[in-house]
């Protein structure tokens, strides 16, 4: 009973001293940060991989300082255990109290286990991982793993929109995952050797796509510090844009696992990246030159109209129209990092299909992390968009942490479901937004009833805005004069037709081979946006920690035919088994425009409008 009482006591003063049990709350691959249940969820023997938790470290941040590399850092440990096998202890690389960056050794057997943080004498309950010989990922400059990637030149220096490579370049990726160590009895005392493990074409384990195309691979192997792989790869030819997406492949066929998706910026002659949706970073370069940054409106109008079925209650319709306005001081760095002004990547030719493939929580679209490092502009309360079915007005949105306005939007018209509640959707308009009830882009006539069908409405949308002529008190807002700017939806625009959507989602969709979709119409001289989306959601509702991947090609309207690549479709997680309330599959078809330059205000560098309107329904992927 003395025993009992003191090891109570004990723990009851561990508890005053501060010294909590540690909890974990998700592991993944440092670089991808892909969330399990993710398809290339699992962590690669040798590689980077981060905790995340509370309490799990020292509140003072502890580096390693190899070699050796230790087991223990700042008073934490991790212990990986795989099957009945014994523990193994991984390599701490940096810890926090909210995160840990370790380097899982390379002998540690392959399977489903549990890991454990043990700080401070106080070990967390087990968190489910999987570990197998390789999932790479590539590390990306805004460290969430997507967006443009940290790939460098022959010379070591990050591409960007400034720095660009060219067709038949030898480029680098920055990756881990690749697999356990060459060496792997000198992992822990010594820096890893230089094996390439593709000498030769048989032997070489991963592919590389650069746009649909597979580009030609020199080296793959450790870069010559622990856990950190380099891909040295040729950039394929026919490829151009800012945002051209490169992917890793590890296996084939069934066993195929696709890595997180980066960007690069490619052009013929290595000049500053410009895109045919009418994104020129030229137009920027010398106000970045001059002062290290660029002030930049991007519009855009958008329109999701989706078809649910959901069980129990049949078939629903359901309308987003939104309309945004970033307005921001973006600098060298935000540039570099950033996604695009577009909300899209570089456009897709016949030869070369280019997807983005962008990782989500809860609900899409992902935001890009890199507008966290914007800066927002003032231009006055409110943007206003007038265009054939009347005028509607945007105010600035307010960040519910720190109060201060990032963008102007909101939603313009239709059903929003973004932060409404399900059974607001179900019931229809939200007694909160019925004067939003009725679609901004499409046609009103019947809509709510039977008779509606999905039509866009063409004609002539204009932005317009007052300017800001003070700043409140305190405030540190840069001001922007008035603005006005218009973009044409043309007939053939609204006139778009997904000609094969009955075919293509009678069924629950293979992710193993190629999709094709057709269309007629679109604006010759503009776009078509194919958005396919899936979430891990297996029953009843979203939750904020809920992963989904959102795919987004972006192709000629005059081309009436695309197809997704195999490998573009196998990052989606496969949907046929959930019973969620709110269908976990979709893919939407619709025009899009190329952004549009109209004349910048006062205080800008540059300032664009487009729009993007895609229809669709709720699907099974396979």
């Amino acid at each position: 009973m003395k025993t009992l009482f003191a090891i109570v006591l004990l723990l009851g003063l561990l508890a005053v001293s501060g010294f909590a049990q540690p909890t974990v709350t998700q592991v993944q691959n440092a670089a991808s940060n892909a969330l399990a249940p993710l398809p290339n969820s699992a962590i690669g023997q040798g590689s980077y991989f981060s905790i995340y938790g509370t309490g799990i470290g020292p509140s003072t941040i502890a580096y390693w300082n190899p070699y050796p590399l230790p087991t223990s850092l700042g008073g934490t440990s991790i212990a990986i255990t795989i099957g009945t096998n014994a523990p193994v202890a991984a390599y701490p690389e940096f810890v926090s109290s909210g995160q840990i960056n370790a380097v899982l050794p390379s002998g540690t057997s392959t399977g489903p286990g549990t890991l454990t943080v043990t700080y401070n004498g106080q070990t967390s309950a087990g968190f489910a991982i999987n570990v197998v010989p390789r999932s790479v990922g590539t590390f990306s400059i805004n460290e969430a793993g997507s967006g443009p990637g940290i790939i460098t030149n022959a010379d070591y220096v990050t591409l960007s929109p400034f720095l660009t490579a060219k067709p038949g370049d030898t480029v680098i990726l920055w990756a881990t995952g690749l697999g356990p160590a060459p060496d792997v009895a000198t992992e822990q005392s010594a820096a890893p050797a230089q094996t390439n493990l593709c000498a030769t074409a048989s032997t070489c384990p991963v592919t590389v796509w650069v746009a649909g195309q597979q580009a030609s691979v020199a080296y793959a192997g450790r870069s010559g510090y622990t856990a950190e792989d380099q891909i040295n790869f040729t950039v394929p030819q026919g490829v151009q844009g800012c945002y051209v997406e490169v992917a890793v492949q590890t296996g084939s066929g069934s066993s195929a696992v696709v890595g997180n998706f980066t960007s690069m910026p490619v052009d013929p002659k290595g000049a500053t990246c410009q895109d045919a949706d009418g994104i020129n970073y030229a137009d920027l370069a010398s106000a970045v030159t001059a002062k290290g940054s660029a002030n930049v409106l991007a519009v855009s109008m958008l329109s999701n109209y989706l078809t649910l079925n959901i069980p129990l209650l049949g078939i629903l319709p359901w309308d987003n129209d939104t309309i945004s306005g970033q307005i921001d001081t973006f600098s060298s760095y935000t540039l570099s990092a950033f996604q695009g002004f577009t909300l899209a990547p570089s456009v897709s030719t016949t030869t070369s299909p280019n997807c983005s493939v962008s990782p989500f929580l809860e609900y899409p679209p992902p935001p890009d992390p890199a507008t966290a490092y914007a800066t927002f502009l003032n231009a006055g309360n409110s943007l206003s968009i007038q265009g054939p079915n009347g005028t509607v007005s945007v105010g600035q949105d307010i960040l519910t942490t720190g109060g201060k306005p990032v963008a102007y939007g909101g939603a313009s018209g239709g059903d929003p479901v973004g932060g409404e509640t399900v059974e607001n959707l179900i019931s229809g308009c939200p007694a909160s937004s019925k004067n939003n009830c009725a679609p901004f882009f499409l046609t009103d006539t019947g809509w709510g009833t039977a008779s509606w069908t999905w039509s866009i409405v063409p004609g002539t949308y204009t932005v317009t805005g007052t300017g800001a002529s003070d700043i409140p008190s305190g405030a540190t807002l840069s001001l922007v004069g008035a603005l006005s700017g218009s973009i044409q939806v043309s007939t053939a625009a609204a006139g778009f037709k997904w000609t094969n959507q009955s075919s293509v989602t009678a069924n629950a969709i293979p992710r193993d081979t190629p999709l094709t979709i057709t269309w007629t119409g679109g604006d010759t001289n503009g776009f078509i946006d194919i958005t396919a989306i899936a979430s891990t959601l297996a029953s009843g509702l979203p939750a904020a920690n809920t992963p989904g991947i959102l795919v987004q090609c972006i192709a000629p309207a005059s081309t009436g035919t695309f197809t997704i690549p195999t490998y573009v479709l196998q990052s989606l997680p496969s949907t046929v088994s959930s019973t969620a309330l709110v269908p976990p599959g979709e893919l939407l078809v619709g025009p899009a425009s190329g952004a549009q330059k109209i004349t910048e205000p006062s205080g800008l560098d540059a300032a664009y409008i487009f729009y993007h309107f895609i229809e669709g329904q709720n699907v099974s992927w396979q």
